[in-house]
């Protein structure tokens, strides 16, 4: 097998967490262990790439730099452990995320000696692979007429959100020398602000075209390079126009990595709220999935969930978090999608068309409700983790906590699909998962999409070699993407920890734990967004309580 490189989001631009040429396998996990526990001066929001025996990897918040305000990116060395060189920049605390952090929460892409990812604080970089020197920086949320960037996305600057970048960056290319790099930007909780798709030269930066996922008029779908005029002041290059004056609808940004197809040239962008929020159906490009030609940005179809894909008709803030994920099922090309209403979607990449989709949430066996999962508690309810009927949910708009912010990973050999399973794990709502009727992480059928897990006769059904880990830990939720290798399943969860399960039967066969959540009212913050695997490493890093907030190991095959 040749040895293939974790060298953007999810191992690949369709964005599958299939690993080829590496020797982990069940046989060899008795070798596998952990090599090296790599200081870092702060936390880790991404999964890391590995290029060439190298690790690759980004903080949300360098302690090294007054305040930890700012961001630090970092190459490190396999075999040894050793950083060899990095890059920092400085952010001022009013030009951060709007949780507070101050760097990058993205999985860089590296391609042709270049390293891209997308920052907090709105600008985009080009590193040197080598030795991280900077090649090029486009600002995506300030105007940046240097390279072809006419927008600026600041919103409403009392709601003190501006466009942030979480978008992990795909890169495509033809030829393998010159290509685009594709990455979103924007914002869903400022009344101000819209969602972007940009694409740029991957050599200069210099910006191509971009695309407004806010659309314009009802039914209609947006041009390429139409800008809304609220977002650019003055003189306007010729390859761009204005649109209509103050859009209804704001937000449907593009959280997540963008996935790519090179055989329809096609790129499918993932999307979140709108401005105003509602419950499905909602207005506009959100909370979807869009499909634009790669080239030149041209809209190619939409799909949005239908309403009753919802665990509540009442869920709203209904994101679709995580990226799309791209395979071939019997000749035809398909894309997957799960949604934070808690559904997972087959489509037809060409079309778009809804093949089949299912909830990944538990129902009772007799089809109902189960209270405890996604519950809707009233504004004025204070109470920790209170008990509420399923009437009363279903009567208060909400947003689902958990659903799913996960990635597919795919599994040729099996025709799986594997899917995490939760969100965040700090709301007084519902910390993470109902734990005792929800698995962390779903192993599906890739065409049915049934549970391909063998599972017992409970009230509601749980897989049976999943116990332990699953079921066990109160609120644990698999907010991260699993990644495939051989006849393994390795995912991270919100513990923090990270596991391998066996991908026939869904048995732990190993873990580690990385540390503890930094604590709360009820949970805390605590990620580990998921592993990177490339040849015979693993690499996973998190945001812990302690340790400057961050932890970074490096897991390998030991020699026999």
């Amino acid at each position: 097998m040749t040895q293939t490189n974790w060298w953007m989001f999810h191992g690949d631009t369709a964005h599958t967490g299939e690993v080829q040429g590496s020797d982990i396998n069940r046989d060899s996990l008795e070798r596998f262990a952990l090599l090296h526990d790599v200081p870092i001066p702060g936390p880790v929001l991404s999964v890391p790439a590995i290029v060439d025996d190298y690790l690759y990897v980004g903080l949300a918040n360098n302690h090294e730099l007054p305040g930890a305000n700012g961001g630090k990116f970092m190459k490190i060395e396999l075999a040894s452990g050793k950083t060899v060189a990095h890059y920092e920049w400085p952010i001022d605390p009013k030009e951060g995320d709007t949780h507070g952090f101050m760097g990058m929460g993205c999985t860089p892409a590296i391609w042709n000696n270049n390293v891209y990812f997308s920052a907090f604080n709105g600008k985009f970089y080009c590193l040197n692979a080598t030795d991280l020197s900077l090649n090029w920086v486009v600002d995506l949320r300030h105007a940046d007429p240097d390279h072809n960037q006419p927008t600026s996305n600041l919103g409403d600057v009392s709601a003190g959100v501006p466009a942030a970048g979480w978008s992990s960056p795909v890169v495509a290319s033809q030829d393998g020398t010159n290509g685009l790099v594709f990455v979103g930007m924007g914002e869903g909780e400022n009344p101000g602000c819209f969602g972007f798709v940009y694409a740029l030269d991957a050599l200069s930066g210099q910006v191509q075209w971009i695309y407004c996922t806010c659309q314009y008029e009802e039914g209609v779908p947006n041009l390429p390079n139409v800008l809304p005029p609220e977002s650019v002041s003055g003189s306007l290059p010729a390859m761009y126009s204005m649109g209509p004056n103050n859009p209804a609808i704001r937000g449907a940004s593009v959280w997540s990595s963008i996935a790519y197809d090179e055989r329809l040239d096609r790129l499918y962008c993932a999307t979140g709220n709108p401005v105003p929020d509602s419950a499905l159906p909602s207005k506009g490009f959100s909370n979807g999935i869009l499909s634009l030609d790669a080239a030149t940005g041209t809209f190619r179809g939409f799909f949005q969930p239908p309403p009753e894909s919802s665990y509540r008709s009442s869920d709203v803030d209904v994101d679709f978090g995580g990226s799309p994920t791209l395979m071939t099922i019997n000749g035809q090309r398909v894309v997957t999608a799960g949604c934070k209403n808690g559904g997972f979607f087959r489509l037809d990449a060409a079309t778009l068309k809804l093949l089949n989709w299912r909830q990944l949430l538990p129902y009772y066996n007799d089809g109902s409700q189960i209270p405890t999962v996604d519950p809707h508690v009233s504004p004025n309810d204070q109470r920790l983790d209170p008990y509420v009927p399923n009437q009363a949910s279903d009567e208060e708009d909400q947003e689902n906590y958990s659903g799913t912010y996960s990635t597919a990973a795919v599994h040729t050999k099996l025709g799986r699909l594997f899917m995490g399973v939760g969100g965040n794990n700090y709301h007084n709502v519902e910390a993470g998962i109902d734990y005792r009727t929800t698995p962390f992480l779903r192993a599906l059928d890739w065409e049915t999409l049934e549970d391909a897990w063998a599972m017992d006769d409970s009230d509601p059904r749980l897989y049976i070699e999943a116990q332990p880990p699953m079921y066990r830990t109160p609120g644990e939720s698999g907010l991260s993407s699993p990644v495939v290798v051989n006849d393994l399943v390795f995912f991270s969860t919100s513990k923090v920890a990270v596991y391998a399960f066996d991908a026939y039967t869904g048995k732990m066969l190993w873990q580690d734990q990385l540390g503890d959540q930094t604590g709360g009212m009820n949970g805390g913050y605590g990620y580990c967004l998921g592993p990177a695997v490339a040849g015979n490493y693993m690499v996973a890093g998190a945001l812990v309580f302690g340790k400057q907030g961050g932890v970074l190991r490096i897991y390998g095959l030991k020699d026999k």
